[in-house]
């Protein structure tokens, strides 16, 4: 084969490899514009679903919603926070001092001294509101690192006050964890209309009523003494709500305590926020001459040592100053109203108000406990273990913030 015939296969060649690469690169080309166009209409129609399921899921809440609202007459409502989590709301009307203290006054003969006024509840930076939602339910687990308040589960427990009142304030704009004010407003109203709530303090039961059960988690006996006995939000009977009706707020008695905010023991001395304003840093809170004395100096063991007593000034201390800890004794009374006041204490109308101090024993139920040494965080309503100690009026002062435990948990509220 010559030379020439040699050369004339090698061009002939290459032309057909230029013709492939071609027709290959032709390929490519199409291939890519063809998945360029898949991912395209891939995207588009995700998005779409996406925006269907959204707009299927506002449907979804609305109805829910709607639901709730018509069946209640408007009393609750239910909220869909900035988590995408559901919350029952109850809304709370804004009411004033002088009638409830009337109403009082009218059922039980005593005068609280509440004062004339819009309860501090309804007053945010001196901002009168005409309600404020509060959940129907204990706070429970939610999705996206949430809370949810739903009834029928178990509420979300062993979170310390940090974590309780971040997880309220995530939720977005209006959202706060229940306050002292909030708390001390709702059980005056029951006191007035005659529905002091009941609940879960006997392991699962009322211990004033032992007919009165809902589900322990535990699934448990009513009664018995052993295991873990909080009880499902919402499943007791409407004597355990705050106006005795299946719209009310429940289980604010007993099941497990709850965390609430504008409150603190600081060595002893009492300190609040002046009206419900979740915004102000504790370093800015109201510091009232009130303390809660000790009557002996022993810091020998943990159990309480007497009824602490309400104070101008501190005389014996249980632990050292900036001793969060829970290694010293604690004070106790078996009715937060029935602690003794010192001569030289001089009463405090909003302290009355927030059922810190009373004028009289014939109001709410419950035991306070106290420890006088470093900067103690309010727990109220009791849990399932401690029986009539347990009630609208128990207040703890003797836990630090970081304290988490299975019968401690919290409950959101809403501005509006």
């Amino acid at each position: 084969m010559s030379i020439e015939q040699i050369n004339e296969i090698v061009t002939a060649a290459d032309r057909v490899v230029t013709a492939v690469e071609n027709k290959a690169a032709e390929i490519d080309s199409k291939t890519a514009e063809l998945a360029s166009d898949y991912n395209s209409k891939k995207a588009a129609l995700d998005q779409q679903v996406a925006e269907n399921s959204a707009q299927l899921a506002i449907v979804a809440s609305d109805g829910y919603r709607k639901a709730i609202e018509d069946a209640s007459g408007g009393r609750n409502t239910v909220v869909i926070d900035e988590q995408g989590n559901p919350n029952v709301m109850v809304r709370i009307p804004r009411f004033n001092y002088e009638d409830i203290n009337q109403a009082i006054l009218d059922r039980l003969g005593v005068d609280l001294m509440l004062g004339t006024g819009t309860p501090t509840m309804f007053q945010r930076n001196g901002e009168q509101m005409g309600e404020v939602l509060i959940a129907k339910y204990l706070a429970s687990s939610g999705a996206n690192g949430g809370c949810s308040v739903i009834g029928g589960v178990q509420p979300r427990t062993s979170v310390n006050y940090d974590v309780a009142k971040t997880l309220c304030n995530n939720k977005g704009a209006g959202w706060h964890m229940m306050s002292i004010h909030e708390w001390a407003a709702i059980a005056l109203w029951s006191l007035a209309n005659g529905t002091v709530p009941r609940g879960n303090t006997n392991h699962g039961r009322s211990h004033e009523n032992k007919l009165e059960t809902a589900r322990r988690s535990d699934n448990g006996i009513p009664g018995e003494t052993f295991g873990t006995a909080s009880t499902d939000t919402g499943k007791g009977p409407a004597t355990w709500t705050h106006d005795h009706t299946e719209w009310g707020v429940q289980d604010l008695v007993g099941n497990v305590w709850e965390w609430l905010d504008q409150m603190m023991l600081d060595e002893g001395q009492v300190i609040t926020t002046l009206d419900n304003n979740p915004e102000i840093v504790e370093d800015n809170w109201n510091k009232h001459v009130a303390f809660f004395d000790s009557p002996t100096a022993n810091t020998e063991g943990t159990d309480s040592i007497g009824s602490p007593k309400l104070s101008s000034s501190i005389s014996n201390r249980n632990g050292a100053l900036g001793n969060n800890g829970h290694g010293n004794p604690t004070t106790s009374n078996a009715h937060f109203a029935a602690v003794e006041k010192a001569a030289d204490y001089n009463k405090i109308e909003l302290l009355r108000r927030l059922l810190i101090e009373s004028e009289s024993a014939s109001t709410v139920n419950g035991a306070i406990y106290c420890r006088n040494y470093g900067r103690r965080f309010a727990i109220r309503g009791g849990s399932w273990l401690i029986g009539s100690n347990a009630g609208m009026g128990a207040l703890g002062l003797h836990s630090a913030r970081t304290i988490k435990n299975s019968n401690i948990g919290f409950r959101p509220g809403l501005f509006v």
